[in-house]
């Protein structure tokens, strides 16, 4: 096997890791969703964050198919796909690792279950050293797309708006959810990987009723809780890898990826329950009662694959009361 270089800023790429407190660190929850989105949009079993250390690899976030049973194990450095990556600064697309001399002795290409296609991006430090890498993997041999890569590097995004002390450049700083740009470039991404693999998508609008009769009687304070409590709800009631993004002062967007009306049914029911719970408890800062006004536009292979166009869709088919 082929090892892998050192960056050529390898001595500033250490200090970096070890200023953001990466390294000899466990897993961090706030990196799952983008493991998840990474698995969904790319139709893969397995999806990482990983951070290469001097001589080491450590995983910050794995999400795998319940069904997959490989072990990733802990990579050495010098023979593991991200450290490519790293040294590289740019993606790595292995179709079929057992034709690759770098990784054909690799234990997880060698085992049963096997790795064997990867597709990587490399992630940035706030500083710009590349301390790392978001990828996913595949137990069959194929090869990932220009597209499926570009959706891989706009996620990439995310995470290093985590890293860095200005989340909000992707995050929306009162909700949690993103923000208007980021949920309408992933949108698209998520739209364009949906045609290419002939699968439906939904994107769900949902305004906050009331806002301002609530800021009225409560108080700014109860408007932006009313937000908050919102984006808390949806996110209970899609999955880890939908989007889910604040678009408007008032309103909410969800891109239900390989959905179609029945899915996107099932998906508000749950909300309507949700939000009936949650209505109905003690527990709470402030007495107003969630609604919701909501429109639904359904994608299908081949329509438009812009975000803005749904959305304006979407509000002018809120037909539905929550």
């Amino acid at each position: 096997m082929q090892p892998a270089p050192f960056a050529p800023d390898e001595t500033g790429r250490l200090i970096a890791l070890r200023d953001l407190k990466l390294v000899d660190t466990p897993p961090e929850r706030r990196f799952d969703r983008v493991t998840q989105l990474a698995a969904r949009m790319t139709g893969s079993p397995i999806a990482i964050v990983s951070i290469v250390e001097e001589t080491r690899i450590f995983f910050k976030s794995i999400s795998r198919d319940a069904t997959t049973a490989v072990d990733l194990g802990s990579p050495h450095r010098e023979y593991w796909f991200c450290s490519h990556v790293v040294a590289a600064g740019r993606p790595l697309v292995v179709g079929d690792a057992r034709t690759d001399d770098r990784f054909d002795r690799l234990a997880v290409v060698s085992d049963d279950p096997a790795v064997l296609a990867y597709a990587g991006v490399p992630l940035r430090a706030p500083t710009g050293e590349h301390v790392g890498a978001l990828a996913v993997l595949d137990v069959e041999a194929r090869e990932y797309s220009d597209a499926e890569v570009g959706a891989l590097a706009e996620l990439a995004r995310l995470i290093e708006a985590e890293l860095s002390a200005l989340p909000h450049l992707a995050i929306d700083a009162l909700t949690g959810a993103l923000n208007t740009r980021t949920f309408s470039r992933l949108g698209d991404r998520f739209l364009e990987l949906a045609d290419s693999r002939g699968l439906p998508a939904c994107l769900v609008r949902l305004e906050v009723r009331g806002l301002s009769a609530v800021k009225a009687e409560f108080g700014f304070e109860a408007g932006d809780a009313a937000l908050t409590e919102t984006a808390q709800l949806m996110g209970s009631a899609v999955r880890g890898s939908d989007l889910v993004g604040r678009v408007a002062t008032d309103a909410f967007g969800v891109l239900l990826f390989g959905s179609d009306a029945a899915a996107t049914k099932a998906v508000l029911s749950r909300l309507q329950k949700a939000t009936a719970q949650h209505n109905a408890s003690r527990d709470r800062p402030y007495p107003f009662r969630l609604s919701f006004d909501i429109g639904v536009a359904e994608h299908r292979p081949g329509g438009s694959a812009d975000v803005a166009t749904q959305l304006v869709t979407a509000a002018m088919m809120a037909d539905l009361r929550l």
